[in-house]
């Protein structure tokens, strides 16, 4: 899996069944994602490209689910052909020094521009795609010449990363190592072209960041994460060891040093003093995922389900927008909104985040469909399966019900698995054959320093911080559930003498 995909999902979402997903789509329709609007911004931004890069990325991706994004992500599409034209990259002409920011969010413009031609099969995007690789990406990767090492600037940067630095020939950015940022353009372009030398530089790039201090030189989550996701992905595809390597590596980090209590993140490595960023949540969604297929190991698909449920879904807002909370750690474990809509990305990149969590939630294998997570849609399979899925309370029960099926074979058998707990039922080739499913869980005391942490299966319980008799409710009950001027505080972590 990368981060750009080909095909028609296997897991089709139902937009009318899921709020979640559908206040996002409907966010990314507003007006200040126009398309005029977003090309002067991006045009404008010290980040140049980063704004519609993403912005396609994920218009395209929703439009490949059944959402109706695909007219405005062929008019986005359009026009940043338009601008790229002139020298195939945006932002200022390059010259001695390398600006990080330009680099590194150019990966974001090539994986738009693939995501875009692999829903509507347009050469010139792919052409545009390449163009920027080849202009402005690879003479820079291929430097060599980036400073890695760097003072660390403990307090330095803001939730939009800014140049902070002038080193070795750099205009290095607040938001440590973002160049990292490229392997989204890197990788998905080097699966589509086979070629030797893309496929150097990531294996280079593997190389590298295993020889460094994440946490010592207080990186960025979202370009680590990024890093472990793409480096993933590259293993998945290719077998290489060292992406594989590099992708364990990264991730064991941040779950070590670098991940809230409610399995967000931190912005940089040892800043608790930060705010969470729904772009590195995702980014870490989708680095769990592969590895759970490359791996084997069920741990990665058990983070993965937590980070959707008590992440990603605490950082969505009510109307879609994804925003920055607080750091939820066993010193200061009270979570809280910072930042209503972080517009300039993560609301753009969450948006992904709910539809990678919907679209890997479950798998056909081995003529079985095997459900991690269950959403609201329909499973479809080459061999003519398409089941409807519907959600039932309380969590994670499901119902399933047979639309089409095969004319000839065995029955279906279908699994649930979540939280180390397992539960299926066949589902015969009748049309209108339905079988429900249900897990329950028992709370479960996580020990955590000072005191524990109270799970239902895969949900966090937690209170209100301002009121120690309020009652624990499941995290899912309160995310998503305020909107911009509200600023819900609520506790996840209960002393190991207190309440249940």
């Amino acid at each position: 899996m990368t981060d750009v995909r080909r095909g028609t999902p296997a897991f089709m979402p139902d937009l009318d069944a899921d709020p979640r997903l559908l206040a996002s789509v409907e966010r990314l329709l507003r007006d200040d994602y126009e398309v005029d609007r977003v090309i002067a911004s991006t045009l404008a931004s010290d980040w140049p490209g980063d704004l519609a890069g993403r912005l396609l990325l994920s218009l395209s991706r929703f439009a490949r689910a059944g959402a109706p994004t695909g007219a405005r992500a062929t008019a986005l599409n359009a026009a940043l052909l338009t601008a790229l034209e002139p020298r195939g990259y945006l932002g200022p002409e390059v010259g001695e020094v390398s600006d990080e920011q330009q680099i590194a969010c150019h990966g974001w413009v090539v994986a738009g521009l693939l995501q875009h031609h692999f829903l509507t099969g347009d050469g010139a995007s792919r052409s545009a795609a390449f163009r920027v690789l080849d202009e402005l990406i690879v003479p820079a990767v291929q430097a060599d010449d980036y400073p890695w090492q760097r003072d660390s600037q403990p307090e330095a940067g803001g939730p939009s990363g800014t140049a902070t630095q002038l080193l070795d020939g750099w205009a290095l950015s607040s938001d440590v190592w973002c160049v990292l940022l490229t392997l989204n353009g890197l990788v998905p372009a080097a699966v589509e072209s086979g070629r030797a030398d893309l496929a150097y530089l990531i294996e280079s790039l593997a190389g590298r960041v295993l020889r460094l201090d994440v946490v010592g030189q207080r990186a960025q989550l979202h370009a680590v994460l990024a890093a472990a996701r793409a480096f993933a992905d590259w293993a998945a595809e290719t077998g290489s060891s060292a992406a594989r390597a590099a992708a364990i590596a990264l991730y064991d980090e941040y779950a070590h040093s670098g991940r809230t209590l409610n399995y967000a993140t931190y912005n940089w490595f040892g800043r608790p003093d930060s705010w969470t960023e729904p772009c590195a949540i995702v980014d870490s969604l989708g680095a769990a995922t592969t590895l759970s297929r490359l791996t084997g190991d069920s741990r990665y698909r058990d983070d993965a389900t937590r980070i959707a449920r008590n992440a990603l879904d605490f950082a969505e807002r009510r109307d879609g927008s994804f925003g920055l909370d607080s750091v939820a750690t066993p010193e200061s474990p009270v979570m809280t909104p910072l930042q209503p809509d972080a517009h300039w990305c993560c609301t753009i990149r969450g948006a992904v985040g709910l539809l990678e969590a919907r679209e890997t939630s479950a798998e056909f294998t081995d003529g079985a469909l095997t459900i991690a997570d269950p959403y609201p849609g329909e499973h479809r399979h080459p061999d003519g399966w398409v089941i409807r899925q519907t959600v039932d309370t309380p969590y994670p029960c499901t119902r399933l019900e047979v639309v089409e099926a095969p004319s000839e074979g065995p029955p279906l058998d279908v699994e649930m698995t979540i939280s180390e707990r397992r539960t299926g039922a066949p589902l015969s080739r009748d049309r209108g054959a339905a079988a429900s499913i249900r897990l329950t869980f028992d709370p479960v005391a996580e020990p955590i320093p000072g005191g524990e942490l109270i799970w239902v299966g895969p949900v966090l319980q937690v209170g209100d911080a301002d009121d120690a008799a309020a009652p624990l409710v499941p995290l899912t009950s309160v995310a998503g559930g305020f909107g911009r001027e509200e600023h819900p505080r609520v506790r996840l972590a209960v002393a190991t003498e207190g309440r249940r």
